[in-house]
């Protein structure tokens, strides 16, 4: 019975065992799925790691660089431990950014260490190890912060040798550039602020073999590669354009910017903060003159600092046209310069302020060019309070000016190199010049003589302008007063003066429209008899027309009269020479004086020769009185008589007899 017993438990502790053994057997199996990695862990029965050592080689007691692929592996349960950890997955728009758990010390003044051939930091033993552990020479993996980094995708990475953290790819909008800061690579050289290219420090055939191989990082995309060709570290001259970018952010900082965007009516000129720094002579300044000289130069050299290489610190000669340029503000100073116009205003309720205006309703007021070159507009508007000046009379005047100048783009940069800025030129030069030119001006002149004479005024302000601002390759296009303010007391004496004038000239227009209306009613008047002056020039034309017959008829009658006159004359002769011969022929026959007496007695007969008197006057008193009285009496009527026949009347004849 007893046998039987101690049988049935030693069956028991075999069967016992057995399953011990066999639950311990089964336990060192371990199964790693797809999503999965394996990373064994030693934990007895093997080597010590060398001091400084975190990750564990297969021989030696720790955490293992090698891991487990998918599958089902045995390990003994007491020597080994298995975890199992997800798999690392960098999404399509991020970058695993990895640290080395363990490994080499980074060299001093390296901040990263170098990218290894080691499967995207899957191999961690290649990492750690080498590829090939009989050439202890060959390089490792440096503890820290890597240069490498890991790309979208699924990687089976040992996240006890590397911890993997998921960071956004750079994106660059449109309109941006990014700028990159590099924090490590070689130190800067002395005197810059920018780094240079490869293929600038070394001449020669150093230049051409960097100028392949600058971009070899592709765009700071591949950080291993922009150590390799010699980066710096430190603000980089080239540019990221818009896109995506799988960039290392603990070797480069990128930071986005705005593209710069010169507007119409504006050039850019451009400081170049690239190259070595200027060398200047530390010689003392001269003394000055003991006269000034007003025809000295207004720029001096050491001013003026402009060079036509682009890679050289200093002022660009040549200004950058309108346009949008991917600038990258570490390395240029865009200072905006108007081409198109520039205004000034002076005017009552104005601020003095010299800062551009708003770009659009809403914002901000713009900040100087040299730190904001936004721009929307063509022109640049700068306002000054009203210009106030004292005639010479003593009047107090306001002034309202607006000046409009213009810098042409080949003197931009003179502008910036001597003032700094547009503003600075018009707060130093234009407002200065305006001002004191219209004090003056009106110094000079009686304070209504300054108001009458505006005209004159401007002209001589602008040619003034035009002349001073030439010497500062500043162009005055026009000069505009557009209104003066002056003392009431002179306003009301001007105007009290202006009232009589204009009643002058009331009066003597009411004079003139009198002196009007009577040219109008004499108008009037002979536009009213106008029928009879027709009438009468119609008989005028009538009468000369009868006058010209008349003459016409008289002209017939002449002629003809003439013409019957000498046909009488003709007769006469001939009845002349009848007579003649006829009074011939009786003279022979009677005798001349018989003939005669014949022929005054036919005159007599015929009545043409009276033989008795007219009048005739007797008297019967005393013979010689009686005489003298008739006489007189008879002369006396034949006066009369022949006044009576003189003025057109018949003749009177009387008879009578004289008082008995």
């Amino acid at each position: 019975m007893q046998e039987s017993l101690g049988a049935g438990l030693l069956y028991v502790a075999i069967a016992t065992g057995g399953f011990i053994l066999l639950i311990f057997f089964l336990s060192g199996f371990k199964f790693i799925p797809d999503d999965r990695v394996g990373i064994p862990t030693r934990k007895m029965f093997g080597k010590k790691m060398p001091p400084g050592r975190i990750i564990a080689k297969k021989d030696e007691v720790g955490v293992q660089a090698r891991k487990l692929m998918p599958g089902l592996y045995w390990f003994f349960p007491i020597i080994w431990k298995v975890e199992r950890v997800p798999v690392t997955v960098i999404g399509s728009q991020q970058i695993g950014v990895v640290e080395a758990i363990d490994g080499e010390p980074i060299p001093t003044g390296r901040l990263l260490g170098d990218q290894m051939e080691c499967d995207s930091y899957q191999d961690a033993e290649a990492f750690l190890f080498g590829k090939d552990p009989i050439k202890p020479s060959e390089p490792k993996g440096k503890k820290g912060p890597q240069i490498g980094i890991l790309r979208p995708g699924t990687y089976r990475i040992n996240t006890h040798v590397f911890k993997v953290q998921n960071r956004p790819a750079t994106q660059i909008k449109e309109e941006h550039i990014g700028v990159i800061v590099a924090a490590d690579g070689r130190p800067l050289p002395p005197g810059y602020i920018v780094a240079p290219r490869p293929e600038e420090e070394e001449p020669g055939e150093a230049s051409v073999q960097g100028a392949q191989t600058w971009m070899a990082h592709s765009f700071f995309q591949d950080g291993q590669a922009f150590l390799d060709n010699g980066g710096y570290r430190g603000p980089q001259l080239d540019t990221l354009q818009p896109g995506q970018y799988y960039i290392n952010p603990l070797l480069f900082e990128v930071k986005d910017f705005p593209i710069v965007e010169i507007p119409p009516g504006y050039v850019a000129v451009l400081r170049s903060n690239i190259g070595q720094e200027l060398v200047r002579d530390k010689t003392l300044p001269q003394g000055m003159p003991g006269s000034p000289d007003l025809q000295q130069q207004i720029h001096e050299r050491e001013e003026v600092v402009l060079n036509a290489e682009k890679l050289e610190r200093g002022i660009w000669r040549e200004p950058v046209a309108p346009g949008k340029y991917n600038l990258n503000p570490l390395a240029f100073s865009a200072f905006l310069v108007p081409t198109s116009a520039v205004t000034i205003d002076w005017a009552a309720g104005a601020e003095i302020r010299t800062e551009r205006h708003e770009r659009t309703p809403g914002r901000a007021p713009a900040q100087p060019p040299s730190e904001e070159i936004e721009s929307k507009k063509a022109t640049e508007f700068f306002k000054f309070s009203q210009l106030t000046v004292t005639s010479k009379d003593g009047f107090r005047l306001e002034v309202d000016v607006r000046l409009i100048i213009r810098i042409r783009p080949q003197h931009a940069a003179f502008i910036i190199a001597r003032f700094g800025s547009v503003a600075n030129l018009i707060e130093q030069i234009v407002h200065p010049l305006i001002d004191s030119s219209f004090r003056n001006n009106a110094g000079e002149k009686k304070a209504i003589d300054f108001i009458q004479q505006r005209t004159a005024l401007q002209k001589d302000a602008l040619e003034k302008a035009r002349e001073e601002f030439d010497k500062y390759h500043v162009e005055a296009q026009n000069l505009l007063i557009a209104y003066i303010s002056v003392d009431q007391s002179l306003l009301d004496t001007q105007t009290l003066k202006e009232i009589a004038i204009q009643q002058q000239e009331q009066y003597q227009q009411q004079a003139n429209a009198q002196e009007e209306r009577i040219e109008v009613e004499e108008k009037t008047a002979r536009a009213n008899k106008q029928k009879d002056v027709i009438d009468a020039k119609l008989s005028i034309d009538i009468n000369t027309d009868m006058a010209q017959a008349a003459i016409e008829k008289a002209k017939g009658d002449r002629d003809a009269t003439k013409i019957r006159a000498e046909g009488d004359a003709q007769r006469e002769i001939q009845v002349g020479q009848g007579i003649a011969s006829a009074y011939e022929a009786q003279a022979r026959v009677v005798g001349p004086e018989r003939l005669a007496l014949i022929r005054v007695m036919e005159q007599v007969a015929a009545g043409k020769i009276r033989i008795t008197p007219e009048f005739l006057v007797t008297s019967g008193s005393d013979q010689q009185g009686g005489t003298l009285w008739n006489a007189w009496l008879a002369t006396m009527l034949a006066q009369q008589g022949k006044a009576v026949t003189g003025s057109g009347s018949s003749s009177s004849t009387a008879s009578g007899k004289g008082p008995e």
